[in-house]
């Protein structure tokens, strides 16, 4: 939200919280948009941010305060949503808002990633995943208590660039899943019945916005805009219809080439494109073919999850001309099969890999895995390790996985010796050494010539 209001709260104004009958006041402005402003206020020591609304915003949203109300009684599904808190009245107005948690600075929008430079965030394609798998996992949290969000789109979800962390606003949209919707979604998010006012958003129509939310932050392009897209020559709601409602097609489909890639228009979303795992592929594909005209067979939450979780293990740049990329080299017996980079065709340096089950765990300094990996009942967390790679202090060029967990690992080297590698300890990454973790069994696979490599993008 940016801009100013003519119906401005001034600084000082003091409010009141409806149901906690708590007393603040208003600090600054934050932005605004159509619905109202969003303030920065401190009620009773603490900040919070205040979304007020303009005075004809109720009268025309006639759910909307039964809406909030029921949102603060049931609470958020997790911390990532900047939930509301408590309805706000302010003396003498005809209008209301809602507080909720206050936005860390170092979040960025979503746009960012698709502004032209020097503004656009140059964000790593495991970055970039690693945000489209929190948004999975949170909104899988929110579909699951009965909920539709109604509007997914690049202006109420932000990102962390250096963790992947994600927070999620604008959360008046949410309401119980089949109940009459405030609102009809966002231009070129909105899934092709809802365009063609076929029917109202839902938890359906919700899975197609957020797929095309993964598509944009992975491309930074739209999934339907190709050939056709190119071709236009006025972008009316005629053609908007069109593309995006009446006759959409994916730039992708593999059975409908009509809107496919323009060279030299398109080169850099169809390197990027071949740079995802075919699993994560395999699902825009379904999303964007069966899933325009089947809702019901739309991609869920768990398996983008999934596979996001397993794409991020993958992703290494290219040594010759740094293109991030999850490189489908495969492993046979205990050699890494060879590959080359999507972008520049060079042959690739492959780092080594720790083979959990069906997860390829590419290695890297200061990366290592995570506790899920190990531990088949814990949910997906990247935020908690259970080993890190690490270089020896001394004899550089040796690197190990250090053990940070409460438990000693079991490791078989390749001669058949077995050592125990207390928690604190490291073992060192050599081929054909399996570390038994104590609920999974992990093998190290270094082949010929990998190595692990200085610097990996996370």
């Amino acid at each position: 939200m940016s801009g100013t209001t003519n119906d401005e709260l001034p600084r000082g104004t003091p409010l009141m919280t409806v149901h906690g009958r708590r007393r603040g006041h208003v600090e600054n402005l934050l932005g605004a948009g159509g619905q109202g402003a969003v303030y920065a206020v401190a009620i009773e020591g603490t900040r919070f941010a205040l979304k007020w609304y303009h005075d004809d915003i109720a009268s025309i949203d006639r759910t909307l305060r039964a809406r909030l109300s029921r949102a603060i009684g049931i609470g958020p599904p997790t911390d990532r949503f900047l939930w509301p808190i408590d309805l706000v009245e302010i003396a003498g107005s005809k209008s209301f808002g809602y507080v909720m948690p206050l936005r860390d600075g170092d979040y960025n929008g979503m746009r960012d990633l698709i502004a032209r430079p020097p503004k656009r965030i140059d964000l790593p394609l495991s970055k970039r995943v690693m945000v489209c798998l929190r948004i999975a996992q949170n909104f899988l949290e929110l579909h699951a208590r009965g909920f539709c969000y109604q509007d997914i789109n690049f202006g109420n979800i932000f990102f962390h660039t250096q963790s992947g962390d994600i927070l999620i606003c604008d959360n008046d949209n949410v309401d119980i899943d089949g109940m009459d919707a405030a609102v009809f979604g966002t231009r070129k998010f909105m899934a092709p019945e809802v365009v063609r006012r076929e029917t109202l958003p839902s938890t359906k129509t919700d899975l197609f916005s957020m797929a095309v939310l993964f598509f944009y932050i992975i491309h930074s392009w739209h999934p339907l805009d190709g050939r056709r897209e190119n071709e236009v020559q006025i972008m009316d709601s005629s053609a908007e219809t069109s593309l995006y409602g009446r006759n959409p097609v994916f730039i992708f489909d593999p059975q409908d080439q009509s809107n496919g890639p323009v060279p030299g228009v398109h080169d850099a979303i169809v390197a990027r494109w071949n740079s995802l795992t075919p699993a994560i592929r395999s699902l825009f594909t379904r999303s964007f073919t069966v899933g325009l005209r089947q809702p019901g067979e739309r991609v869920l939450e768990p398996e983008w999850r999934t596979n996001f979780a397993r794409m991020v293990d993958g992703c290494v740049s290219c040594q010759h001309c740094g293109y991030d990329q999850a490189p489908r080299q495969g492993v046979k017996g205990q050699t890494l099969m060879p590959t080359v980079c999507v972008a520049c065709g060079r042959p690739m340096a492959l780092p080594p890999v720790l083979l959990i089950g069906r997860d390829t765990i590419t290695l890297g300094p200061g990366i290592g895995i995570a506790i899920h990996h190990i531990d088949p009942d814990r949910p997906v967390d990247f935020t908690t390790m259970a080993g890190i790679v690490e270089e020896h202090p001394t004899n550089k060029g040796v690197w190990g996985l250090r053990n940070m967990t409460r438990n000693a690992w079991k490791v078989t080297l390749s001669d058949g010796s077995a050592v125990t590698v207390d928690p604190g300890r490291a073992v060192r990454i050599m081929d054909e050494t399996t570390v038994d973790f104590g609920r999974r069994v992990g093998r190290f696979v270094t082949g010929d010539t990998a190595s692990v490599p200085r610097e990996r993008p996370r």
